[in-house]
């Protein structure tokens, strides 16, 4: 298994305590106005986490999560034993959280966050075996230098796709994925069937592909950063 965590990402996990999806502290419903739902499904619920300098959330509870930051901003993190410490969240860090209770204040900069919270990292018992058959066109085997995984556990596999104005990848295939846009990009892709398209991306868009992709594509303009969060759990309900 792989795990991204970095500085930041391995103090919220020594953080963690069991918290249940949604419960009493949950933290959409404690600060709403910082936290705002955007996708809610059978397999994610994501959220869009903003703040500025200044802010204080109140106690409150995560479930197993993946954080993508689109911001730099420095916090003050406080856990239910009343213990401190300050960390850094910087663009395009990506961090695995396996549950955690904390309030906080925001010192410096700007948050703004997306959230991807794993309902099957929620449920009690053994987690989700990955799907038994490999794709033969996965995009991460197909095209390695423009899709690199940076973190892969029982539930998701995460990657950053990078590519510029004139690069162009081969057909490949995605399973159901959340993707987070951390920059402006514009592709041409192609369908196995030959139909072209454009795809537009900017910074904090959030698409969901629930039955995953495929195609090829060029980068016609702008510099495409993506976080790629694919769900395992989508992908094996697709499967049945």
């Amino acid at each position: 298994m792989k795990y991204f965590l970095g500085l930041a990402g391995a103090l919220i996990v020594g953080w963690a305590t069991p918290a249940g999806a949604q419960d009493a502290n949950d933290a959409v419903s404690v600060d709403p106005d910082v936290h705002h739902v955007i996708l809610d499904n059978e397999f994610i619920r994501v959220f869009d986490a903003r703040a500025s300098r200044g802010t204080k959330s109140p106690m409150h509870s995560h479930p197993p999560s993946v954080l993508v930051s689109l911001d730099s901003t420095r916090f003050r993190m406080t856990t239910p034993d009343g213990k401190t410490s300050i960390f850094d969240l910087n663009p395009g860090q990506v961090l695995w959280i396996e549950g955690v209770r904390h309030s906080w204040e925001l010192l410096a900069g700007e948050l703004h966050v997306i959230g991807v919270e794993i309902k099957a990292a929620q449920k009690a018992g053994a987690p989700p075996a990955a799907p038994a058959v490999q794709r033969k066109r996965d995009a991460v085997a197909v095209d390695p230098d423009t899709h690199r995984v940076i973190l892969e556990n029982p539930y998701v596999r995460v990657y950053e796709g990078r590519v510029s104005h004139g690069n162009m990848s081969p057909m490949h295939e995605h399973p159901p994925l959340l993707a987070v846009s951390l920059d402006w990009a514009r592709l041409k892709q192609t369908l196995p069937d030959g139909t072209t398209s454009l795809l537009d991306f900017s910074p904090g868009q959030a698409l969901w592909l629930p039955e995953g992709a495929t195609h090829s594509w060029q980068a016609h303009s702008g510099n495409a950063r993506v976080i790629v969060i694919e769900v395992k759990s989508a992908e094996a309900a697709l499967k049945q």
